[in-house]
C-alpha cells in the first residue's frame, strides 16, 4: 500500500506499506532540498524511493491512497483525476506507468490512523488538530481493535492551527513554516499579561467568536474555503486583535553579514508575552479537547497528529492530564506524516493489518548509504578522512568531550522535523555556549531558541524524571535539578526540555556515542542534538548534502558513516 502526503502544496511525502508493516517512508523536500517542499504537492521522488526500498514498481502496488478529497465538499472513495495523479506521481520516474485510479481518504482520517494504527494500543482516544484539512480543524476519535470511529469534529472557522499560527505571523517570526517557534519564545514571557478572550476554552473544547473583527462564528463561510478568501479574511481579523492589543505587526529588520542574511533575533517583552500568552491558551483548549477525547472513548490512552501535534509544550502538558496514562505522538505529525496514517489506513480495510500493529518505535525509516557510496562522495569532494570503522563512535566522543561540534550522519534518515541521531548536530550539553554557537554561527537562527536533549534510557530518570522511553523528542518534560547542572544548554529558559531517549544498544552507534561520551567525561550520557542543516533548508539526506552543509559552516567535524572529516 502506497500512501501519499501533503495535499496542500506543501510537506509532500510517501510511505509504503507491505505486510501490515512500515517499510519506507520519506519526506519529498529531502530530495528536493525546497523545505517543506514549498508550492508543490508531488510526493514522485519520495514515492520512488520508497518503491526502491521494497524492490517493487509503482504497477505492483496493490492500492495507492491519497489523504485529502479532492472534491470537498462533495464526499468521495476514489479519485480518478488523471491530471491530479500525474501531478503526485510524476509517470516520468515510473516507466510512464500511469495508475487509473488513487483511493481517498479524507485528511483528518489520516491523521487519526497515523497515530493509533501504529502506537500498538489496542484501544485509544485520538486527538488531531491542525490547522484544517478537508474543511476540519479538528477531530475527536477512538480507535479499537475494529478501526477508528470519529466521535466529533470542529470546523476550519474552529481552527486552532491558524490561530497560534497568525501570532507567530504578528511578531515577524515567519509564515506558517515558523510556528513553532513562538513555543521557543513564549518561555521568555509573561501567559497572564494578554487575556485574548475571542478564543475561549470550555468543557468539551473551546470556542472561537472574531465578531468584533468583522468574522462571526455562526456565519456561513464554507463557499470561502477552497479559494482561500477565508483565509485571509481570519488574518486580517487576527492581526487587528492583537495590534488592538497594542502591538502592532511587528517587521523584523535584516541585515547581510559575512554573506548570509541575518536576521533580527530581538524581541520586546510584549512579543515575549504575547507568545506566552498563545502558548497557554493554546494547551488550555487541547486539554479540554483530549479530556472530552477521553471520556467520550473511555479509555486511559490517547494518541497525537496534526501539526499542531508537533508543539512539544503542549504535549507535555496533556501528557501530565490526570487520569492519562499513556501517550503517543506521531513523530512526523504534520501533513507529511498523513502518508503513513493512509497507507495504514488502506491495509486495515483490506485486511492486510491486524490492530494492535507493529508498535513504531523509530522514524529512522528513510535513505540509508553503505560506506562504500559515502567513500565516493568524500573522494569526490576531494576531502581527507579517517576510516575509524566501529571505534567512530568512541573517537567521536572525545571530540565531543573537548567542546568540538559535530555533524553526525547514519544509518536510515529520520521522519519528521526533529533529527533523531540520524541526521543530527552534536555538541556538549554541559556548556551553555555550544548552543548559543549552534544558534548563532551553524543554524543562523535566533539566539533565544532552544535545543534538546539525547540521552540514555537509563539517565532518564534522573534528568527529566520519569523511566517512561521518549524516542521522537516531542513531548516536553520539567528539568530535574540534575539536568540543570549537568546539561543546561539543553534546559529551556522556562525550566523544560524536550528529550529523545535512546536504549543501550552494542549495535546502535549513537547509544555507543552516548555511552562513551559518559565514560570519557565522567558526566551524564547526554549531548546537545539538533537538526544537521542550516535554517534555510531541510534536514540533510544524502552524503552530498552532508558534505554541503558541512562545508558551508563552522561544524568542526563530520561523522559520515565509519568515516571522520575533520574541518581543519
Amino acid at each position: 500500500m502506497l500512501g501519499l502526503g501533503g495535499p496542500y502544496y506543501h510537506d509532500a511525502s510517501a510511505c509504503l506499506v507491505v505486510d501490515g508493516r512500515i517499510v519506507a517512508f520519506a519526506e519529498e523536500e529531502r530530495f528536493s532540498r525546497r523545505k517543506h517542499h514549498k508550492d508543490s504537492r508531488s510526493c514522485a521522488v519520495a514515492a520512488a524511493y520508497c518503491l526502491s526500498e521494497a524492490g517493487i514498481t509503482l504497477a505492483e502496488v496493490d492500492e495507492i491512497a491519497i489523504a485529502f478529497n479532492p472534491t470537498w465538499p462533495e464526499p468521495s472513495d476514489t479519485c480518478t483525476d488523471g491530471e491530479l495523479i500525474a501531478e503526485l506521481l510524476d509517470p516520468a520516474l515510473f516507466g510512464h506507468h500511469r495508475p487509473g485510479q488513487v483511493t481517498v481518504i479524507e485528511h483528518h482520517l489520516a491523521h487519526a490512523a497515523s497515530a493509533f494504527h501504529p502506537s500498538g494500543f489496542d484501544e485509544a482516544a485520538v486527538l488531531v488538530v491542525d490547522g484544517s484539512g478537508d474543511g476540519i480543524s479538528a477531530t475527536l476519535a477512538h480507535g479499537t481493535t475494529s478501526g477508528l470511529k470519529v466521535l466529533r469534529q470542529f470546523s476550519f472557522s474552529q481552527s486552532l492551527g491558524w490561530f497560534y499560527e497568525t501570532v507567530a505571523e504578528h511578531l515577524g517570526l515567519g509564515d506558517w513554516t515558523s510556528s513553532g517557534k513562538l513555543m521557543g519564545l513564549a518561555g521568555y514571557g509573561n501567559p497572564n499579561r494578554y487575556q485574548l478572550d475571542f478564543l475561549r476554552p470550555q468543557a468539551g473544547g473551546y470556542h472561537l467568536d472574531l465578531s468584533r473583527w468583522g468574522i462571526r462564528p455562526d456565519e456561513q463561510v464554507e463557499d470561502q474555503y477552497t479559494d482561500l478568501r477565508y483565509y485571509r479574511r481570519l488574518k486580517g481579523a487576527y492581526a487587528a486583535a492583537y495590534t488592538d492589543l497594542g502591538i502592532p505587526p511587528r517587521r523584523r529588520a535584516r541585515t547581510y553579514t559575512g554573506g548570509r542574511v541575518v536576521p533580527d533575533s530581538g524581541y520586546r517583552p510584549e512579543h515575549a508575552d504575547l507568545a506566552a500568552s498563545a502558548q497557554h491558551l493554546l494547551e488550555q483548549c487541547l486539554a479540554e479537547l483530549a479530556r472530552e477525547a477521553l471520556t467520550l472513548a473511555g479509555t486511559p490512552r490517547l494518541c497525537i497528529a496534526g501539526g499542531v501535534g508537533l508543539n512539544c509544550s503542549a504535549n507535555g502538558r496533556l501528557a501530565a492530564l490526570p487520569g492519562l496514562d499513556e501517550l503517543f505522538v506521531q513523530p512526523a505529525a504534520s501533513d507529511a506524516g498523513c502518508a503513513i496514517g493512509a497507507a495504514l489506513e488502506v491495509a486495515l480495510r483490506r485486511s492486510d493489518l491486524s490492530l494492535p500493529g507493529e508498535v513504531m518505535t523509530t522514524a529512522a525509516l528513510g535513505p540509508a548509504f553503505d560506506p562504500a557510496s559515502i567513500r565516493a562522495t568524500l573522494n569526490d569532494y576531494g576531502l581527507a578522512f579517517c576510516d575509524h570503522g566501529d571505534d567512530l563512535p568512541t573517537v567521536v566522543a572525545g571530540h565531543l568531550a573537548f567542546g568540538r561540534t559535530v555533524g553526525w550522519f547514519q544509518g536510515r534518515m529520520e521522519a519528521g522535523p526533529r533529527a533523531l541521531g540520524r541526521r543530527s548536530i552534536l555538541a556538549d550539553a554541559h556548556h551553555t555556549r555550544a548552543r548559543d554557537h549552534i544558534n548563532s554561527r551553524v543554524k543562523h537562527r535566533e539566539s533565544w531558541r532552544p535545543l534538546a536533549p539525547v540521552l540514555l534510557e537509563e539517565s532518564a530518570c534522573d534528568l527529566i524524571g520519569t523511566s517512561v522511553p521518549h524516542p521522537f523528542m516531542i513531548v516536553a518534560r520539567q528539568a530535574t535539578e540534575t539536568a540543570r547542572q549537568m546539561i543546561p544548554a539543553a534546559v529551556h529558559t522556562d525550566g523544560t526540555l524536550r528529550p529523545q531517549t535512546v536504549a543501550r544498544d552494542d549495535a546502535d552507534p549513537y547509544a555507543r556515542l552516548l555511552d562513551s561520551f559518559a565514560a570519557q567525561t565522567g558526566r551524564p550520557p547526554a549531548l546537545l542534538n539538533t537538526s544537521f542543516n542550516h535554517e534555510a533548508e531541510p534536514i540533510v539526506c544524502t552524503p552530498r548534502d552532508a558534505v554541503a552543509t558541512f562545508a558551508a559552516g563552522p561544524l568542526d567535524l563530520l561523522a559520515i558513516g565509519p568515516f571522520l572529516v575533520r574541518k581543519d
